[in-house]
């Protein structure tokens, strides 16, 4: 099959005329893009170029969407069946695959990624009928619960304050360079530090640049992020994470003025910088590895990764009183309904604290 190794990119808007070579011949008689005898390839290249990689998603997002594709390509491979022979059965036969093989957060989002592609698959007239109607997407709690089965309780996706310090105290303490090593250990902890104190998602820490920091009118830093969708949002920068952040920058020799108009990744791969001078973006995949590292080091969770921070800086804002909409807007979520399923955590410290004022043993 031509499209296993498709890794598409995001690509900017072309022009009219760019358009009529690239897909001029794909039209039908009303001038409407029509796959019917194409091939796989092709109705794939097609696919995420026009449904699903934009130019305002994060490189994140981008990675995710080729990794769902991966997975479709993979299982139909194996399966000896081309896209253009989906049916009933075939759409059914991924579907079990699906729920029965990952935690049911990556089942729907994979079987959704599947889902958008048979619907612009008969839009296009490459499926003669809507498959999508036999898709059943396993039911996925909101907010910071997780998924997966547990003996004794149900999990949250969240850190205590003692757990989260303790990682972020291994974020330092595991590394192992003996060059770089005050580098490393403070890029790691302001990692650490931005992920808890911040709400930050990983893909917004790791898009910062030194520019992205500044100062309001009273003297007060923040920094501005752009989130989902490419929407702006500006977050508070707490004393303790200034610290983590001039110090970082000290240990590299560079300058910890406010420089707005600086497009400079804040983190980089600093063995690379030192040898060439060039700053290249910190990916995700290191990030994580981080992360992994400073769980194994304390012996915690397992299933913990870095978004597990961004739970708890919503659950701690909302346990002091911030106000909701206030987190809402910090955070970014698009609907308060969302940040309001935090609350339900805070029910735990509720009822012992109504236990304990009440006096009682």
């Amino acid at each position: 099959m031509k499209s296993d190794n498709v890794l598409i990119q995001s690509q900017s808007s072309l022009s009219f005329r760019q358009l009529k070579e690239q897909w001029g011949n794909l039209l039908d008689e009303n001038q409407n893009l029509s796959l019917g005898h194409t091939d796989d390839g092709t109705f794939v290249e097609l696919f995420m170029k026009i449904k699903m990689i934009k130019p305002e998603l994060s490189p994140h997002t981008i990675r995710a969407y080729n990794q769902d594709l991966k997975t479709v390509l993979t299982f139909f491979k194996e399966l000896d069946v081309s896209l253009k022979e989906i049916g009933f059965m075939e759409v059914k036969a991924f579907n079990h695959w699906m729920n029965q093989t990952y935690a049911k957060r990556s089942a729907a989002r994979k079987l959704e990624f599947f889902r958008r592609m048979l619907t612009f698959g008969h839009e296009t007239h490459f499926y003669s009928a809507l498959y999508t109607t036999w898709i059943e997407k396993p039911t996925v709690s909101k907010g910071h619960y997780s998924e997966k089965k547990q003996v004794n309780r149900t999990e949250y996706r969240e850190l205590s304050t003692r757990e989260a310090e303790l990682i972020v105290k291994a974020l330092e303490d595991t590394v192992k360079h003996s060059m770089l090593k005050e580098e490393y250990q403070a890029r790691n902890r302001l990692i650490g530090m931005l992920l808890y104190l911040s709400g930050m998602r990983s893909s917004e820490v790791l898009s910062l640049n030194w520019g992205s920091f500044r100062e309001d009118r009273r003297g007060n830093m923040l920094v501005d992020v752009f989130g989902k969708g490419k929407k702006e949002r500006t977050i508070p920068v707490f004393k303790d994470v200034q610290n983590a952040l001039f110090h970082y920058r000290e240990s590299l020799g560079e300058s910890t003025m406010l420089n707005p108009s600086d497009e400079t990744p804040l983190f980089f791969q600093l063995k690379p910088f030192v040898k060439t001078g060039v700053k290249k973006r910190l990916s995700y995949t290191t990030l994580y590895r981080l992360i992994k590292t400073a769980v194994y080091a304390i012996q915690g969770n397992s299933s913990i990764s870095p978004h597990w921070f961004r739970h708890t800086f919503i659950t701690n804002s909302l346990a002091n009183d911030v106000p909701l909409s206030v987190v809402k807007q910090v955070v970014g979520h698009a609907s308060i309904a969302t940040t309001n399923i935090y609350l339900e955590k805070l029910q735990e410290d509720t009822v012992y604290d109504a236990f304990r004022n009440s006096g009682y043993r």
